[in-house]
């Protein structure tokens, strides 16, 4: 494979570091970079492997997360919601195609094809991946320690309802999702 390709898109690739996500540190001291993001939650995914059903391939669980933010590069990173979603999604179609293009041709189609699995969710992996990306935000802010500081003013009743699919398969997690949720309300970080 040709080396000067694989090394430009690396040196692109470092732009994560430069994309700021919604979402504060624990401390609250910042706004978290993307490839912050990435890291912490491939490590959760590592520390949080055993919630995972037995027959799920980790190692395939943990590319299809460090593929899946690399469009924030181009897209940057978006709260999602009803009213925007088509247009974050046609976004971050184009910002794939834009940075997966800079790799060789086996490689663009491999991770092409980790960005759609994650996108799509339907594999086991792709479900573990989107529910470790569902529950990192979520300990970021609402954890332990955390400052319970969010981007916009959210209610618990509108993170249940959009956390809820990527993370009720795994019932050990969301039910401590739940608990992240109640214990907010509790400290008046969220709304009912």
């Amino acid at each position: 494979m040709p080396l000067d390709t694989q090394i430009q898109f690396l040196l692109t690739a470092d732009r994560l570091k430069s994309v700021v996500r919604n979402n504060k540190l624990v401390s609250g001291e910042r706004y978290e970079n993307s490839a912050e993001h990435s890291w912490h939650a491939l490590l959760q995914t590592m520390v949080l492997a055993d919630h995972a059903p037995g027959e799920t391939d980790l190692g395939h669980v943990l590319k299809l997360l460090i593929v899946h933010d690399l469009v924030e590069i181009e897209a940057g990173d978006h709260w999602v919601t009803e009213e925007n979603a088509a247009e974050v999604h046609a976004l971050e179609q184009a910002a794939a195609e834009k940075v997966f293009s800079l790799l060789p041709e086996e490689q663009r189609r491999e991770f092409k094809a980790l960005w759609h699995e994650f996108e799509d969710a339907t594999t086991p992996e792709a479900k573990f991946a989107n529910a470790m990306d569902a529950l990192h935000p979520m300990l970021m802010v609402f954890g332990p320690g955390s400052s319970g500081e969010s981007h916009t003013d959210l209610s618990a009743a509108f993170l249940r309802k959009k956390k809820e699919p990527k993370l009720s398969p795994f019932p050990t997690l969301w039910d401590y999702g739940q608990s992240l949720l109640e214990e907010a309300v509790k400290k008046g970080f969220l709304s009912p």
